[in-house]
């Protein structure tokens, strides 16, 4: 009778350390990542922005699923592509298609000054090459799970970023994940149909 009780106090377990010699690449990648926001001249070729829209949302499987986990395989999330003068690419916003792995380009010209406004002037969107703009449309998934759903997709856009991250410090690319911005004149900057909230911002650039 006098123990009872004692099992519900917090014990503390002491894990053995990361073996920091027999890293997998990946926990070496992990290991390596930090927010950089500052980034080299150097352009980002076409094939990289490939690579790295594949790893946010690309299709990964015969089947339809993509490299991001989502609830009910619903995949809520957008990705916009900001390029500056910085890439392959002609200035301009695209947005990307996993279905065929293509881009498509709905706005013409440099808008990374407009973007970086909208995004309480943080100068890195404004000097780096490329951004990715993640966006939800939020009906795809709460026309399954309700007011749930809402959190799924924020997960889910999560999942994407922190895919662009690794993939990018494997690369030698820079990024910050950047959600500080307003709603609004982010939507309006990538002319957003009213059913699209924007989440994430992600400049990218070498290092």
């Amino acid at each position: 009778m006098g123990n009872q009780g004692f099992t519900d106090l917090p014990m503390k377990v002491k894990l053995p350390e990361p073996d920091a010699a027999n890293r997998s690449h990946i926990e070496e990648l992990i290991a390596k990542r930090r927010s950089v926001r500052r980034y080299t001249d150097n352009k980002l070729s076409e094939s990289v922005i490939s690579r790295l829209l594949w790893a946010a949302q690309g299709i990964s499987s015969d089947d339809g699923l993509r490299t991001s986990p989502s609830a009910g395989a619903l995949y809520p999330l957008e990705i916009h592509v900001v390029i500056g003068g910085g890439s392959e690419l002609e200035p301009g916003i695209y947005r990307y298609i996993p279905e065929g792995h293509a881009l498509v380009r709905e706005i013409a010209g440099d808008v990374r000054e407009k973007l970086s406004k909208a995004a309480l002037f943080q100068p890195m969107i404004g000097s780096a090459p490329v951004s990715l703009v993640i966006s939800a449309v939020y009906p795809r998934i709460t026309s399954k799970y309700g007011s749930r759903g809402l959190r799924y997709a924020h997960m889910e856009a999560g999942h994407a970023a922190q895919n662009v991250c690794l993939l990018g410090v494997e690369l030698g690319i820079g990024t910050c994940t950047v959600g500080a911005f307003e709603d609004e004149k982010v939507r309006t900057v990538l002319k957003l149909p009213a059913n699209e909230d924007p989440l994430y911002i992600l400049p990218l650039g070498y290092i």
